[in-house]
């Protein structure tokens, strides 16, 4: 569409706005995606002299209808995309709706019109805030609010005649508004509409119609960098290298001004064609994600603003950018910092006010200047540095401030977490986390909660005290954001609430329609502690509450059922009751179904291993085998004496015969080797543990496991083989070695133990050894890299069976083997307090 034809066409619904009886001041909204037709509408709407009511497509009809009303809207122009909604919100209301894709406008002069005057403080628009903290105002910005924004960024020479803008965010936002119509309007560029919001679309229009500009939110630059990086690891024997290079060209363009990345990652930019610059806005962009982006050879602009300034306050100067900082003030804009931080704005860009709202106005603007609501701090080369919303700043029970985003940065480094939001509870740090579900799918993590249980902790360890999340809600729906991705915090409370009651089910028709999914229903109800209405897209770990061994049951359960014998990555690839319907449709037919019920832990564990999962455990060594393995446990026995006094108390307590468990705390690398070097070497022939696989790969590392009696498993993705590998080494009178924890301690602290050593103590009758390790945290931490010299003690208490537990006492919901892992635990508690 050339200009002429745009003129023609905003001239032509002019008309027909006149025609239908519209004069100066009048309302009209528009509620559509974006659109020439969207552009030419909002002109029509100033050229006759009405104020423009943009509003969000995503809206609910109810929402749409409030506007309309406080608006006194008196026509709303929508399109078939959104005409089911704004159809129902106009229903009994005298609200004239009108059908962009039905109502005859053409591109052609039909109708002469003489434009309506106006005045610069005119009101031009009202702008109704999505709101990231309740309940929507009615910005009113006026003629010369946008027209003096416009002009500063065009004096500023961001834009120019010659560019292509991409028009990807809704144009109902202010930031979008000035970036991708007003702007590019004024200088005479081009505008090109995606035809989707898919990746490949954005990039195709890119590429294929020559765009030089793209407006972007942070959300949308962070999928753009992890897609980059995610075909750069793809490449896996090179991938450091391009990673090195990567931060070598980072470098380069940061200390020197030098772009290397355009040049080394030349075939990237060929598929982003004539792109000039990112600009980004209306939320915070995590440095992190600017620096990558750079480093690759692309320029972001990142800028600040608000729908009450019209909205850009300041911007990052092409040829001197500041990664972290939304840049310098545009030449008409004035920014003065208040004294408790808050950034004050003035210039010919702040709105007339909120609409019917003096009150609000008032506490906004104070002597003509907009208290923005955000704080932040000016460097002294004038750059605006944001560091918080003064409305979303969290006080502690310590009194301590915490900003959220500062918080979410760190824990958004976690590859698990898609989104995270803190909040505050009870006066401490809470976080709302939602899981990447197909990153736990494509690394086969089974259990969710468990792994960021530790990721969090990791984290956790590197923060000040006051920046920790003491807990956390896993969340598996998307968290509310405004359209331009800000999180919608005054929200979050009402998701905790809900979280903790418990959702109302209803039958889920669809999976009673063929016999697999039947049977699969079946199977689950089996495993179930309590009868629950299932439903296709339940989430087996969130919804269903299955953790790693509820798992175990219910895929030995399935293989009854279906006679089959599914995959050992089965457990962890399954991440919804749909996943496992799709799987097992696949590999079985209905010929192959049979009936089928719970499959017990005892069936369980007496399944015969495979030959290779046998000669894995290695009971059989050669002589110099068992040469270098005495040799070996000696020097380490010695250096343990030697460099951190190592006292073993309780051997007696040691059974003279074997099968039994041993159970110790579990805080540091160093206590395997420290329960090595404490069981007498009697003990220590016929005792074995299991390691993560991870540790040991290769073939150095292999047979160091092999001589170190260790069974290298990821009992995360292969638990179900990690429990009956257990069951063999105690079956063939051997004694096992597990950390009943699951994991090293952050601090030093006992955690609670899983119920996979209660289910073979249970199972097969198994004495437990509680035991107590004192000094290894304080010698080498989780975390640390050098080991510190420390008394080392370990406490053998006195063994634990099975027939030594009342279990008629165990509370309601706690099953047998919890039960006995919960008795452990105060059996280790009591050694540590002796000790």
């Amino acid at each position: 569409m050339t200009y002429g034809e745009f003129y023609a066409l905003a001239n032509n619904i002019a008309s027909f706005l006149i025609s239908n009886g519209i004069y100066k001041g009048d309302r009209i909204a528009i509620v559509s995606e974006n659109r020439p037709e969207w552009c030419a509408s909002y002109m029509a709407i100033l050229m006759c002299g009405g104020i423009a009511i943009p509003i969000d497509m995503q809206l609910g009809s109810d929402e749409i209808k409030n506007l309309l009303v406080d608006s006194e809207t008196k026509i709303i122009f929508y399109s078939s995309m959104t005409g089911a909604n704004v159809l129902k919100a106009i229903e009994g209301i005298d609200i004239k709706g009108i059908n962009l894709d039905t109502t005859p406008f053409t591109h052609s002069h039909i109708h002469s019109f003489v434009c309506s005057s106006a005045s610069p403080d005119d009101i031009a628009s009202i702008i109704y805030t999505s709101g990231t903290t309740g309940k929507p105002k009615g910005v009113m910005l006026t003629h010369k609010n946008f027209c003096s924004n416009a002009d500063a960024v065009i004096q500023a020479k961001v834009v120019t005649h010659d560019d292509n803008v991409l028009s990807i965010l809704p144009l109902h936002h202010t930031y979008p508004f000035m970036c991708t119509f007003l702007v590019p309007l004024f200088a005479g560029a081009a505008i090109t509409f995606t035809p989707g919001l898919k990746a490949a679309d954005l990039v195709s229009a890119i590429k294929d119609k020559n765009v030089t500009i793209v407006v972007a939110v942070p959300r949308l630059l962070e999928i753009i960098r992890d897609g980059i990086f995610l075909k750069i690891k793809g490449k896996k024997i090179f991938s450091r290298i391009i990673l090195w290079m990567m931060k070598l060209c980072g470098i380069a363009r940061m200390k020197f001004g030098i772009n290397m990345g355009k040049a080394v990652f030349k075939s990237i930019h060929e598929r982003f064609g004539k792109l000039k610059f990112f600009a980004s806005g209306g939320a915070r962009l995590e440095p992190s994600v600017m620096k990558d982006l750079e480093a690759i050879g692309f320029t972001v602009l990142e800028g600040y603003g608000l729908t009450e300034t019209s909205p850009i306050v300041t911007f990052n100067p092409p040829d001197k950018r500041k990664i972290g900082s939304t840049g310098r003030p545009l030449f008409n804009v004035d920014i003065k910092i208040g004294d408790d931080g808050e950034i004050m704005v003035r210039g010919p860009m702040v709105m007339k006010g909120y609409y019917r709202n003096q009150t609000a106005t008032a506490d906004a603007i104070r002597d003509g200047w907009l208290l923005t609501g955000d704080t932040g701090y000016l460097d002294k080369d004038g750059y605006l540095f944001i560091t918080g919303r003064k409305k979303e700043v969290i006080v502690l029970s310590s009194g301590k401030n915490v900003y959220p985003e500062d918080v979410e940065a760190f824990y958004t480094s976690i590859p698990l977490i898609k989104e995270i939001c803190i909040t505050e509870l009870e006066g401490q740090l809470h976080a709302v986390v939602v899981p990447d579900f197909e990153y736990a799918r494509k690394y086969l993590i089974g259990n969710i909660s468990e792994a960021l249980k530790w990721e969090i902790n990791e984290v956790s360890m590197k923060l000040p005290e006051y920046m920790r999340i003491k807990g956390y809600t896993v969340y598996s729906g998307q968290l509310p954001r405004t359209a331009l991705g800000k999180i919608k915090r005054f929200v979050i409370k009402d998701i905790l609430k809900t979280e903790v009651k418990e959702r109302e089910r209803g039958e889920d028709k669809t999976l009673l329609k063929d016999e697999v999914s039947r049977r699969i229903v079946d199977c689950i109800k089996a495993v179930m502690t309590e009868p629950i209405m299932i439903q296709s897209s339940d989430n087996l770990e969130l919804d269903l509450g299955f953790d790693s061994l509820k798992r175990i049951e219910l895929i030995s359960s399935l293989e009854s059922a279906f006679s089959v014998s599914l995959p050992e990555t089965f457990a962890a690839e399954v991440q919804t009751v749909d996943d496992i319907i799709i799987r097992l449709k696949e590999l079985v037919s209905r010929e192959g179904i049979r009936g089928g019920g719970l499959v017990s832990w005892k069936d369980i564990l007496e399944k015969e291993l495979l030959k290779e999962d046998r000669e894995k455990i290695g009971f059989y060594y050669n002589k110099w085998e068992l040469l270098i393995t005495y040799i070996v446990r000696l020097i380490q026995v010695i250096l343990f004496k030697l460099i951190f006094k190592l006292q073993v108390y309780g051997k007696e307590h040691i059974p003279d015969k074997c099968p039994f468990i041993i159970a110790p705390n579990h805080v540091s690398f160093l206590d395997g080797f420290v329960i090595a070097s404490s069981v007498p070497y009697k003990t220590f022939n016929d005792l074995y543990f299991l390691g993560f696989q991870k540790y040991f790969t290769g073939r150095f590392r292999s047979w160091f496991a092999k001589i170190a009696h260790v069974i290298p498993i990821d009992p995360e993705i292969y638990l179900n083989k990690a429990m009956q590998m257990s069951a063999h080494v105690l079956k063939n009178k051997k004694a096992l070695c597990i950390f009943p924890e699951g994991g090293r301690s952050f601090d030093g602290r006992l955690m609670e133990f899983k119920k996979g050593i209660g289910v073979l103590a249970v199972e097969m009758g198994i004495s437990v050894v509680p035991v107590f390790i004192k000094g290894t945290f304080k010698a080498l931490p989780r975390g640390a890299k050098f080991i510190r010299p420390s008394k080392i003690n370990v406490t053998f208490g006195h063994p634990l069976n099975v027939s030594d537990i009342n279990m008629q006492r165990r509370p309601d919901g706690v099953d047998e083997y919890q039960y006995f892992a919960q008795e452990l635990r105060k059996r280790v508690i009591m050694l540590s307090e002796n000790s």
